[in-house]
């Protein structure tokens, strides 16, 4: 089976914007311009009849002669001469891996009875790199491929007969056999076959092995004869025909997916069929193609018996052929063109999944149309529940927040929609993907950790310095060179005893010194550390050119920041992220769709956000991020030197799912800016086949702005298909000859003058005496649908001949050709390339836009949500506390950095006139519990007792339970819970409560600590459950108190009793209260600890534990 790729994925993702760069700085001399084959403009392309390799195949034989003269010698020297043999190789019986660029129609796919397959080949030279005809004339206008492409019904191909039903066992898809060049032999001198692969006696050719594996097909001997039979002569066979099926083709690759790739210039090889699909079919049809080897075939004997000829097959592939006036390219881009919408469910698609008078709630539905899915949520307490997310592709332009959002764990960027209660989970689940996909490059990992250190190293150091300095502490290179006069004149005069102090301690009197904290917490240090940390990132993030960052085109200072650097632009631009990031949900993108979309900037952010997250292990590593990303706006705002614009990022674009996008690989997106008429490349940043079928493409400006007014998908020139001509009917062919010059393009004529046929000739099959006969419909009861040559070479070569002759007289100059070519036949065959434009309207971003039905799959506008109108009044949500809000009906801002690091953003707060549209962000530096409902009552009374038993103790006295000392300092208390065994062992455990009195300690209340501020609780021993720390509140005496609680949840829903035995849960950091201020008139102090414990089908249990202080210890320091 023919393997090639359909989507290939660039080893650079940017590698658009920075080819586009670097053909702006070769066109201005500041880099050596790339040695490259001609370069042809957007949409041209050159057709060659043949491109022969410098030697064929074969063995090949060099001569040398070398004669000597002395020059003051008249004498002449003998000669030396000197030969060599050596064999040039070449595919013969197999094709090397990445031989094939693409085929059509493509593997499995459908196409119309009309249509001739094609092969397009990488190397352009291959069809001629071995010799089947050996030509007498070296200046021929064509050469005789050695490959041929043929096509099967599958009954053709099929052996039935009794005496190759072991090979019929063997066959496979394609029906195709693999068999050694020894067993073929073999079968060929027994008489079971004829073959051109070996000789008619079984034995090799010259070069071959026994040994070698090659696939075969076995052809009817019929058939092959009317496939192979010379028009002239039909006792022997002819392969002279297929030198018009062959051709190579320089193309410009510009708006191709997988071809620009490489470059913009390829140059390809095709090779076509000259069969069409059977016509006497009206239900889809499957037929196999073969690129089989002809080499040898004049040299068959011919015969009109009953027996196959086998041929060697290098690749092969199956389709299915419609019957006629069937579905077609045409067809596809009109329902493309005139279904295209934004990317998101269809409001259609919301009305048919609700039932009759059945209606979503206002709110529900905007969400949707927003482009937002609903998800499963498990929330740090363990309840399951929903949750909305959304991906960086949205429906409707998003507003960037521009304030620079530094998380730790990436909860803090939730977002909870207070009208529906439920969270949203998209910058959450972007920042914990951008951290998952950097610690996945262990490079970039190891980069950024080494660039992180290098700036905490090298600023920690200038802020001691900076520091030590201010308190007359320190001297750096510059100052003690300056005072080293000084000391010289002091080291001098210590002879002299007048100079020196007296007294008994004279020679150890200190100098003064004012005590200097150092410490990472003080606020004079931090803010030293953020200066010099800005400093050192901005030194190591420079050049070799004097001014100007590293922007990938000059040298930089850092190696780690080039690695870094680039491994962050290319996550702007989504490389790298799952596609099922892109599509939460299949509805977004039916079969056969168009939609276009807004990247959401602030997903990048968070994206980016928490992939330099993964650099953090020091106190003081936030203001290294925040430096970092101030490096990356750097970038991104300076313009590199030579170029007349900063980088480039994606900011709009569309996806194209389609049966189009496998049929040609290579579909050419075309863009163009304030110059309607030439196209601009530059707009593209990103277009990628992302999975088959599903086209992949990136702007980086907004569509129907003043510099992009224009949009076309057009077929690629090497992939468009081939057919017979316009109609082809079980009684008709309609042939449009075409207009084909060879004059140079700039004088031939544009637009409709060109494009219109210069004649059009219906071919009957009963025959026309007027007409010669082009296509032979059948011929010995065989369904052939095959092109006749060289009668329909020169068929073409005549028409378009008289044509010219008639317009312009016999002397013209338009078409000089004396005899056809194949690139003659090549353009004739070409089936229209059918286009879609998308015109971009200035008010193209608008809703209510529809396209014509009758405009022929041309759209007229963009139908692209502008941004969301505020919400209703009833919407209105309140949150306490430090904020960002984020606002979805404010205007976007295009022109904004990455991120603007702002004085003071943190913890501020924005008030937007109108409250209504707000979704609030907690601020990301504030780390809180999660909150609980506060509990409606007090502890209950004469609770049950619990299942499981019970204590606590600090875990560096655990022989003391239940008894704990306030030491001054942080201690680690182990919450021991054990298995009783007192109750069935078929309980189903779903929760455990652990709560503690939190806050001051007082005479009606112990207190377990003032406020916890630790790391957390972590399980012991049964790593099946999570425990979750969390604050609250329960009613004492008619006020709220604080308290503490660990809810310790399993993983599933629920566990059984008997598969437990030890839950215990050690709880770090936790500072005990100073109780050396308790009355004895309070009695001990004791806390109360509660218990709960609850169960999937029985009665909560609760039991009530005190925990006793030791007030008569005093406490080391305070809380």
């Amino acid at each position: 089976m023919v393997v090639y790729p359909i989507c290939r994925t660039p080893a650079r993702p940017r590698y658009l914007p920075q080819r586009y760069a670097r053909k702006v700085l070769v066109s201005k001399g500041l880099l050596a311009p790339d040695s490259e084959p001609e370069q042809l403009d957007p949409g041209q392309e050159r057709l060659y009849s043949f491109y022969l390799p410098p030697l064929t195949a074969g063995l090949h034989h060099i001569e040398t002669e070398q004669s000597i003269k002395l020059s003051d010698d008249t004498e002449k020297l003998d000669s030396i001469k000197a030969n060599q043999s050596f064999i040039v190789v070449s595919p013969r019986y197999s094709l090397p891996d990445g031989s094939v660029h693409s085929v059509y129609p493509p593997q499995g796919h459908t196409d119309n009875v009309e249509i001739l397959p094609h092969i397009v080949l990488s190397d352009p030279q291959l069809p001629w790199t071995r010799t089947v005809v050996k030509e007498a004339d070296p200046n021929v206008r064509n050469r005789v491929p050695w490959l041929a492409l043929l096509i099967f019904r599958q009954e053709e191909l099929q052996l039935q007969d009794p005496k190759f039903a072991e090979l019929a066992k063997g066959q496979g898809n394609t029906l195709a056999v693999t068999r050694t060049l020894g067993q073929l032999g073999t079968m060929v001198a027994g008489k079971q076959c004829a073959s051109p692969v070996v000789k008619p006696d079984g034995g090799l050719y010259a070069g071959d092995s026994p040994s070698t594996d090659a696939n075969f097909i076995f052809i009817h001997r019929k058939l092959f004869n009317a496939l192979f039979k010379s028009e002239d002569n039909q006792a022997v066979y002819d392969v002279s025909r297929f030198k018009w099926l062959a051709h190579t083709r320089n193309i410009n690759t510009a708006g191709m997916a997988n071809s620009g790739i490489d470059g913009e210039v390829g140059v390809l090889s095709v090779v076509i069929s000259q069969r069409a699909g059977p016509l006497d079919i009206t239900e889809p049809t499957d037929l196999v193609v073969h690129l089989v080897n002809i080499e040898h075939i004049p040299e068959l004997a011919h015969s009109t018996g009953d027996d196959r000829v086998v041929l060697c097959s290098l690749e092969s592939w199956s389709f299915t052929c419609l019957p006629p006036n069937s579905f077609n390219v045409y067809d596809a881009l009109r329902h493309v063109g005139t279904t295209h919408d934004v990317f998101r469910i269809s409001p259609d698609q919301i009305k048919k999944s609700l039932g009759d008078g059945q209606a979503l709630p206002a709110r529900l539905e905007r969400r949707l149309l927003d482009g937002f899915v609903m998800t499963n949520y498990r929330t740090q307490t363990g309840e399951r529940t929903a949750a909305w997310m959304r991906g960086p592709l949205v429906p409707t332009i998003i507003p960037h927040s521009g304030e620079a959002r530094i998380s730790r764990s990436g909860h803090d960027l939730q977002i909870l929609d207070k009208e529906t209660g439920i969270m949203d989970l998209t910058y959450c689940i972007a920042w914990q993907l951008g951290k998952s996909l950097a610690v996945a490059n262990q490079g970039f990992a190891i980069a950024l950790s080494r660039l992180s250190l290098t700036i905490s190293c090298k600023a920690s150091a200038e802020t001691k310095k900076s520091i030590l300095k201010a308190a007359g502490g320190f001297q750096d290179k510059m100052e003690t060179l300056a005072n080293l006069a000084e000391s010289l004149r002091t080291l001098r005069g210590l002879h002299d005893p007048e100079g020196l102090r007296h007294g008994p301690d004279a020679r150890w009197l200190p100098s003064s010194f004012v005590s200097v904290n150092m410490s990472r917490g003080d606020l004079h240090v931090k803010q030293i550390f953020s200066q010099q940390a800005a400093e050192v990132t901005d030194q190591l993030t420079q050049s070799t050119s004097e001014g100007y960052v590293y922007n990938e085109y000059n040298t930089p200072l850092s190696a780690d920041w080039m690695v870094v650097l680039s491994w962050i632009l290319d996550r702007m631009y989504l490389a790298g992220v799952p596609y099922h990031y892109y599509l939460l949900d299949p509805s977004f993108l039916p079969e056969e769709t168009l939609r276009f979309f807004h990247i959401d900037r602030n997903w990048i952010d968070a994206l980016v956000d928490g992939a330099l997250s993964i650099g953090s292990h020091l106190p003081n590593d936030t203001e290294i991020r925040k430096c970092l990303k101030v490096a990356i706006n750097k970038y991104l705002d300076q313009k590199p030197e030579g170029l007349h614009y900063p980088p480039k990022r994606p900011a709009y674009g569309f996806l194209l799912r389609s049966q189009l996008c496998i049929k040609f690989p290579d579909l050419i997106v075309r863009t163009y800016g304030d110059d309607v008429t030439r196209p601009d490349p530059s707009i593209i940043v990103r277009q990628e086949n992302i999975a088959e079928g599903v086209l992949l493409v990136m702007f980086d400006r907004k569509p129907g702005g003043p510099d992009f007014k224009r949009l076309v998908l057009l077929e690629p020139p090497h992939q468009q298909c081939f057919g017979c001509g316009e109609v082809l009917r079980d009684n008709l062919l309609k042939i449009a000859y075409k207009q084909v010059y060879t004059i140079p393009l700039e004088e031939q004529p544009k637009g409709l003058d060109r494009t219109t046929p210069v004649k059009t000739i219906e071919y009957k099959r009963n025959g026309d005496d007027n007409e010669p006969a082009v296509f032979t419909w059948s011929e010995d009861d065989l369904n052939l649908s095959i092109l006749r040559f060289p009668a329909y070479a020169k068929q073409t070569h005549d028409v378009i001949t008289n044509y010219f002759k008639k317009e312009y007289g016999e002397s013209q100059q338009k078409y000089v050709e004396k005899e056809p070519t194949a690139t003659l036949v090549g353009i004739q065959l070409n089936h229209p390339m059918y286009y879609l434009e998308v015109r971009m309207d200035p008010a193209a971003f608008t809703s209510g836009d529809s396209s014509d039905e009758d405009d022929d799959g041309v759209l007229k506008s963009l139908n692209m949500v502008g941004s969301l109108e505020a919400l209703p009044a009833d919407n209105a949500a309140s949150q306490v506390g430090p904020q960002v809000v984020v606002d979805y009906s404010a205007p976007v801002d295009w022109d904004a950095p990455f991120v603007d690091e702002k004085e003071g953003a943190q913890g501020a707060q924005k008030q937007p006139a109108d409250r209504r549209s707000e979704f609030y962000l907690p601020a990301p530096h504030i780390r809180r519990l999660a909150p609980t409902v506060a509990s409606d009552a007090p502890v209950g009374q004469g609770t049950p007792e619990t299942i499981m038993t019970y204590t606590v103790f600090p875990l560096e006295s655990r022989g003391d339970p239940l008894r704990l000392k306030p030491l001054g300092h942080r201690q680690d208390l182990i919450f021991s819970i054990r298995y009783s065994e007192r109750y069935s062992d078929t309980y189903e455990l779903k929760r455990i409560t652990i709560s503690c009195p939190m806050g001051d300690p007082g005479a009606d209340r112990a207190t377990l600590t003032k406020r916890y501020d630790g790391p957390g609780a972590a399980m012991v021993n049964d790593f099946r459950f999570n425990v979750v720390p969390s604050e609250s509140t329960e009613i004492v005496g008619g006020v709220h108190k604080p308290i503490f609680r660990l809810i310790i949840l399993p993983r599933p829903e629920f566990m059984l009793m008997r598969d437990l035995r030890n839950l215990s849960v050690m709880l770090s950091g936790v500072m005990v209260p100073d109780y050396s201020g308790w009355k004895d008139v309070w009695g001990k102090p004791k806390v109360k600890v509660t218990v709960k414990e609850e169960y999937r089908t029985a009665e909560p249990l609760q039991r009530i534990l005190e925990l006793e202080i030791d007030n008569k210890a005093k406490a080391g320091g305070g809380v």
